[in-house]
C-alpha cells in the first residue's frame, strides 16, 4: 500500500470518527433538551392553577383513590391544600370532590378530625361532593364538610369496618409443609396465615373492630345529627337518590351546581390538580404496597 493511500485511509478514518463523535454529541444534547422541555412542561402544568388563584375562585380539593398512609389520599396529601385555600383571600369557598371507596381507618379519622378543626378557624364553607363513590372512609371524609352532595347515581355509605386476613393452614397440611414461627408472647402470632384463628383471638378482634366502628358511628352522628332517618351503620351502601332520602347527603348537586348555588358561580380551581410527572414516575418505580393485614373502612 502506498504512503498516499495509507494517509488517505487514516484521514478518512479520522473524519468518520469525528462524524460519529458529532452524532453522539448531537444525540446527547437532544436527549438533554427533551428532558429539560419535559421538566418545563411538567412545572407549567403544575403551576397553571396557582396563577389563576389570584382571582376570585372556589377551591376544589380532589380526594381520589384509596386512603392509606402511602397512597393518594392521606392527611399529608389532602390537608395542606385545604389550609392553602383557607389562607387565600381570593378563595370564596372549598369543595371536597370525593371519589374514594375508603381505606385506612386511621388516615380517614385523622382527615375527618383535622377538617373539622379547620372549619372552626374560618368562615369559608367547606362542601363535599361525592363523584362516583364516597364509601366507607371516603364518606367519613365527606362527613367533615358543612354539607354533603352527590349525583343521583353515586355510591354512598358503606359505614362499617373490616379486617382482612387469610388462613392457609389446611393447604399447608395437604402439602405436608410445617410452619416454624418463633415468637415471645402467646398472642404475637395472632392472624398468622399458617395457623387457624383461635376463639379467643376472634373475640378480641371482633371487640377491636366494634370499638372502631362505634367511633365511626359517633363521628357520623355528630356530623349529620338528626338528618339520618334509618340505621345506615350496617355496611350497606346506596345510590345518591336513596342516600338523600335517608339523610346521608343533603341534596343531589354536582360540583358546578354547588359553585352556582353557594358561590355565585365563581370559577373552580383544582388545588391539587398538578401532576408532578417526575414524582409519579418515581412512585411507579418505587411503588410501596399496603400491608396485607390492615383495618379498613
Amino acid at each position: 500500500m502506498s504512503d498516499d493511500k495509507l494517509l488517505k485511509d487514516i484521514v478518512d478514518s479520522l473524519i468518520e470518527e469525528r462524524k460519529s463523535d458529532k452524532k453522539f454529541k448531537f444525540l446527547t444534547r437532544s436527549i438533554f433538551f427533551v428532558f429539560i422541555l419535559f421538566l418545563v412542561v411538567s412545572i407549567t402544568l403544575s403551576t397553571t392553577d396557582n396563577i389563576n388563584q389570584t382571582n376570585k375562585h372556589v377551591a376544589v380539593v380532589e380526594v381520589t383513590g384509596m386512603i392509606s398512609s402511602a397512597g393518594p389520599v392521606n392527611p399529608d396529601v389532602i390537608l395542606p391544600h385545604i389550609q392553602n385555600a383557607v389562607k387565600n383571600d381570593n378563595c370564596v369557598g372549598i369543595i371536597l370532590k370525593i371519589n374514594s371507596p375508603g381505606g385506612s381507618a386511621t388516615q380517614s379519622k385523622i382527615i375527618f378530625d383535622e377538617i373539622n378543626k379547620i372549619r372552626l378557624t374560618t368562615d369559608k364553607k367547606i362542601y363535599a361532593v361525592i363523584d362516583d363513590v364516597g364509601a366507607s372512609g371516603g364518606y367519613y371524609i365527606a362527613a367533615s364538610a358543612d354539607q354533603i352532595f352527590s349525583s343521583s347515581s353515586s355510591i354512598v355509605g358503606s359505614i362499617g369496618v373490616r379486617l382482612d386476613s387469610f388462613n392457609v393452614s389446611r393447604l399447608m397440611d395437604k402439602l405436608g409443609v410445617d410452619s416454624q414461627t418463633l415468637s415471645s408472647g402467646k398472642d404475637k402470632t395472632m392472624l398468622d396465615p399458617f395457623s387457624p384463628l383461635t376463639p379467643e383471638h376472634r373475640i378480641h378482634l371482633e371487640r377491636l373492630l366494634k370499638n372502631i366502628h362505634n367511633q365511626f358511628i359517633q363521628d357520623i352522628e355528630s356530623s349529620r345529627g338528626d338528618k339520618i332517618t334509618q340505621d345506615v351503620f350496617t355496611g350497606l351502601f346506596w345510590t345518591g337518590i336513596e342516600a338523600k332520602r335517608i339523610g346521608l347527603i343533603d341534596d343531589l348537586l354536582s360540583t358546578y351546581d354547588v359553585s352556582e348555588k353557594f358561590f355565585n358561580n365563581n370559577p373552580l380551581i383544582v388545588y391539587n390538580k398538578e401532576k408532578d410527572i417526575v414524582k409519579e414516575l418515581l412512585n411507579s418505580t418505587l411503588n410501596t404496597s399496603n400491608t396485607i393485614f390492615g383495618i379498613k373502612y
